[in-house]
């Protein structure tokens, strides 16, 4: 039966001689796979810049079972990204994203507030230029609310502190190598607090970032990925560099 439904790309396949396998994110489905024939063809039907990660689609298919492989018979923008595909840092930001984003949703995880919230952070990227360097930042913290592992506690100058593996800030440096210290805890606890639209308030230096980074990767496998590395992160550090 053919469905439609408002999907983002996290991941493609090549597949066969011309066509991809689009991972993607709907809003009503959750995580689905769809089969773009003719896709990689010089005179294809559609543009290639749809199907690069967090591109936001209008996904017309045949919908067999949940978890199979379902053929597309039509795709649109909805809407279409006027800075993400044209702009080298935006479009490594979105490779990255859309690599977290994969590594991180379960097949059967069905939730329209986070399709919302993803829908909406992309939008943000599209358009706002001063947030792209601390974006994905933001972006992952406010994401584990999403998928359970949100940081509890506070940064104050007694919980001074973030033990990763607990997820919580702390008083005393913790017994194990899975921590920020003082210094890029504050700066951790001002991510927790600001918005999406607002993150280029945030000062960090590039270092900052770097750190802040491969802890928030870090935190992502021991709450959720469970060892399943998230790799684009190195050519993104380059790219903002």
């Amino acid at each position: 039966m053919l469905q439609k439904t408002r999907a983002v790309v996290l991941h493609t396949t090549e597949y066969a001689e011309a066509s991809l396998i689009v991972k993607a994110y709907t809003a009503e489905s959750g995580l689905q796979s769809f089969l773009v024939n003719g896709v990689r063809k010089s005179k294809a039907r559609y543009a290639a810049n749809l199907f690069q990660p967090l591109s936001i689609i209008e996904v017309v298919a045949y919908i067999k079972k949940p978890g199979g492989l379902h053929r597309v018979s039509d795709v649109s923008a909805s809407p279409a990204l006027s800075n993400i595909p044209y702009d080298i840092v935006k479009t490594t930001m979105a490779i990255f994203l859309g690599e977290v984003l994969y590594r991180s949703i379960k097949e059967e995880e069905i939730n329209p507030e986070l399709f919302t919230f993803i829908d909406h952070a992309v939008q943000i990227l599209d358009v706002h230029q001063e947030t792209v360097s601390r974006f994905h930042l933001c972006f992952m913290l406010q994401l584990s609310r999403f998928l359970g592992f949100f940081p509890s506690g506070k940064y104050d100058a007694v919980t001074a502190w973030f033990d990763l593996k607990e997820g919580t800030f702390q008083e005393h440096r913790p017994n194990h190598p899975y921590y920020l210290d003082p210094t890029l805890s504050e700066r951790f606890q001002a991510l927790l607090s600001v918005s999406l639209e607002d993150v280029s308030e945030i000062k960090l230096s590039a270092q900052q970032r770097k750190n802040i980074l491969e802890a928030l990767i870090g935190y992502y496998e021991l709450h959720h990925t469970h060892g399943s590395r998230i790799k684009s992160h190195e050519i993104l550090n380059e790219v903002l560099s």
